[in-house]
């Protein structure tokens, strides 16, 4: 008799919440090494971004960082590294992210640098065109990335004419053309709008943070921002885009269509479907044929990518030029059998028994700790989902599984974008639908 390991029960770690000054606070008290990580998070990200300007709210997160009425950001900078702190600010799909961690002795310094940088950024001109110089080059040095180029083309095509269609960090057509006014602009409309909220975590008193938070945000007045719709149309047929690089000797592939919400019911079944499809590494499905049987590709992973509104369901993977349509085809029997038959009971276990036991460790750190929190509140969750997700995961069976296979995957429609080699295989992709093919 074979014995099965049963993961250890989970025990959320003590989240404290409160509301000062219109904006909710989270506290996520860590005792053990003195530190705290302080995270402030405006609800909204790169949707936010105008038309024709991809990667503004990115911009805009960064140059928060880089001076204000009272520092300049060599001055900032000098400030964090002489308190052996650190500190980011990015923009992602639906929230903008300030992060400032260091010691605890050190929390009324940091929270008054953090409300120094809301209140008072002064978007210095230099330092402007020097941060969208680097943006650029970076971008350009992308361009190279085949990798890169089929996963910003996928979710590009997938969600075109959405606010989601672009990369969270622009495109070199578009960065070029924003202006230091313009991010300034940004800012002063969104400076701390209705949903702004902090979530703190380390080794601190809730009610002494609550109180600080209280006292350093005071004059800091919430204003609402509209709601963004996302309404993508959903692929009908399989639409095939081929992005030709001659020189290739690999296909870059990926394909999908669009998934589900995190706050959709079928949440939890879907992750364990994605684990059996694709998401689970050696023991996925994908993996196990495409891989270890066919020896088409050293690697090959599906994925739902979280947002707050319908986010993409992917597969990713990479195979010689001469080989790239079998490996498509390949992959797509194997949705098309999942669809149809679900998965197995062994296969069921397997992926609960991963899923509950590998949850604790996305609780070590405190960024670990922070960015769950950030996601339940984004997602319109509830720290409640974190109490009660192994349960969840446990009690999804194989009848939802197969239900969310059918409701939710898409063989027969979806978009597929590869990177390669487009003379060697375009005949071939032909039989799956309409192809197009772009430099």
């Amino acid at each position: 008799m074979t014995l099965k390991a049963v993961p250890p029960a989970f025990t959320l770690p003590p989240i404290f919440t409160a509301v000062r000054n219109g904006m909710k606070i989270y506290v996520a008290p860590r005792a053990g090494l003195p530190l705290v990580s302080l995270h402030l998070i405006f609800p909204y990200g790169a949707e936010a971004d105008p038309p024709g300007k991809a990667g503004m709210a990115d911009l805009m997160a960064e140059m928060l960082t880089l001076g204000t009425g009272r520092h300049t950001a060599a001055q900032i900078a000098s400030e964090v590294d002489g308190l052996g702190a650190s500190l980011s600010a990015h923009a992602g799909w639906d929230a903008t992210v300030l992060h400032l961690q260091g010691l605890k002795e050190d929390l009324e310094r940091l929270l008054g640098l953090l409300r120094e940088m809301i209140a008072e950024p002064s978007f210095p001109e230099e330092e402007f065109a020097q941060l969208q110089q680097r943006r650029v080059a970076a971008l350009a040095q992308q361009k190279d990335e085949s990798q890169i180029v089929a996963g910003e083309r996928f979710e590009e095509i997938l969600f075109r004419g959405t606010p989601y269609d672009h990369p969270v960090y622009g495109t070199l057509k578009t960065v070029p053309l924003i202006s230091r006014d313009e991010v300034q602009e940004f800012h002063r409309r969104r400076s701390l709008p209705e949903g702004t909220f902090w979530v703190v975590a380390g080794n601190v008193d809730p009610e002494d943070c609550f109180r600080r938070l209280e006292a350093n945000f005071s004059v800091l007045t919430p204003e609402p921002l509209p709601v963004i719709p996302v309404n993508p149309v959903p692929p009908q047929g399989i639409r095939v885009f081929i992005i030709d690089r001659p020189d290739l000797t690999q296909s870059q592939i990926r394909f999908g269509h669009l998934g589900i919400s995190p706050s959709h019911p079928d949440f939890c079944a879907f992750e364990v479907m994605n684990y059996i499809l694709g998401g689970g590494g050696f023991s996925s499905r994908l993996m196990q044929r495409i891989r270890v049987e066919l020896g088409l590709t050293y690697g090959i992973r599906s994925s739902l990518d979280l947002r707050r509104q319908t986010g993409p369901f992917a597969v990713a993977t990479f195979t010689p030029t001469a080989t790239t349509f079998g490996c498509v085809e390949e992959s797509l029997s194997i949705l098309k059998s999942f669809q149809a038959q679900g998965a197995s009971k062994d296969e069921k276990e397997e992926a609960g028994q991963f899923l509950r036991g590998s949850y604790p460790l996305k609780f070590e750190t405190l960024s670990q700790v922070a960015q769950r929190i950030l996601q339940t509140e984004i997602y319109g969750l509830g720290t409640e989902f974190l109490r009660d997700y192994p349960e969840r995961i446990a009690a999804v069976g194989e009848a939802d599984i197969l239900h969310c296979a059918q409701r939710h995957l898409r063989p027969e429609d979806l978009v597929l974008v590869i990177v390669g080699r487009a003379e060697a295989f375009r005949r071939e992709f032909e039989r799956l639908g309409p192809v197009e093919v772009s430099k």
